[in-house]
């Protein structure tokens, strides 16, 4: 049993490091799956596990009949993520009810089929507004929204600036992963069994829950993670962006000398009232400036008058 438990947990170890490889090798011994399943007694020994007996073991599985070369069997299923993105260019008062009217055309296909991520709609002065609408939808909704937009953009008077598709092949990565957790669930089996098994000492049962411990939080991780990447399988994201069409001559050009006479009145009274809070605020001042500068003038006019008089006597 002590010896069976030490391969299991080394089994263990060893798929963790190398992530799902069929076979782990490592300094003269191979350790194989087939091998935990023999009903022989292996022997720990340093970082060697050899056998007590050498018996064939016996097979977990039959092998699956591999498909002749140029089969149709032989074509993998590609997992592809998609992305199309889409420049709009409007009329100014057309864009806010488009954004609208595409928000709503995903909201109503229901949460299942059509999801909204984002949605935004900002002012451009006097051209406008502009926005953009992030989406994620099935494909067949895409494909149906896609072959719509370009009538649908014509009819309000607008045009598709500009249009691109991208996608990431996630059939290596989902397939690789799927692999990975079946390895892994198959391990998490063979140590839940260890633990039912009678006559194991404290030691093994304490090392193999730490294992166990370990192993289902990356089980755990392993399945959020392909969870992910079906999820952009299964979804494709559709960005599109709006802007309003520039006008040649823009509707509010006069604008501003409209803005100026209808506050004509109103400047004239603000300015005049401007005026007289600064007499108010200077009269004071006059007062007292008014009259020291007179005496002032007339001391100047009594020095002139002095040397005047000196240039004549002279």
């Amino acid at each position: 049993m002590t010896s069976r438990v030490w391969a299991v947990l080394a089994v263990g170890l060893a798929l963790t490091a190398c992530e799902g490889a069929d076979r782990y090798e490592d300094d003269g011994y191979a350790v194989s799956e087939q091998a935990l399943n023999d009903e022989d007694v292996l022997t720990v020994t340093g970082n060697r596990i050899t056998r007590d007996r050498a018996a064939p073991p016996p097979a977990m599985m039959e092998p699956e009949p591999q498909p002749a070369s140029g089969s149709a069997d032989a074509v993998t299923e590609r997992l592809i993520a998609y992305r199309y993105n889409y420049q709009l260019e409007t009329p100014r008062e057309a864009t806010e009810p488009l954004i609208e009217t595409h928000r709503q055309a995903c909201l109503d296909a229901g949460p299942e089929t059509c999801q909204v991520v984002n949605a935004n709609i900002y002012a451009q002065g006097d051209r406008g507004s502009a926005g953009s609408l992030s989406l994620r939808a099935v494909p067949d909704w895409i494909e149906d929204f896609r072959d719509g937009l370009a009538g649908e953009i014509d009819a309000a008077g607008g045009r598709i600036m500009h249009q691109s598709q991208s996608s990431d092949d996630l059939t290596a990565s989902i397939y690789d992963a799927e692999a990975r957790l079946t390895a892994k669930r198959t391990l998490r089996t063979r140590l839940t069994a260890l633990l039912e098994r009678p006559g194991a000492s404290v030691e093994e049962l304490v090392s193999v829950e730490r294992e166990l411990a370990r192993l289902q939080g990356e089980i755990e991780g392993a399945e959020a993670q392909l969870r992910v990447m079906r999820g952009r399988v299964s979804m494709s994201d559709l960005t599109l962006n709006y802007t309003s069409r520039m006008e040649p001559v823009s509707r509010g050009a006069f604008e501003p000398l409209g803005r100026a006479l209808r506050n004509l009145a109103g400047n004239f009274a603000s300015g005049l009232a401007n005026v007289i809070t600064f007499i108010a605020s200077a009269l004071p001042w006059l007062i007292v400036i008014v009259p020291v500068f007179w005496l002032l003038g007339r001391w100047l006019r009594g020095l002139w008058r002095k040397r005047k008089a000196g240039q004549a006597a002279g």
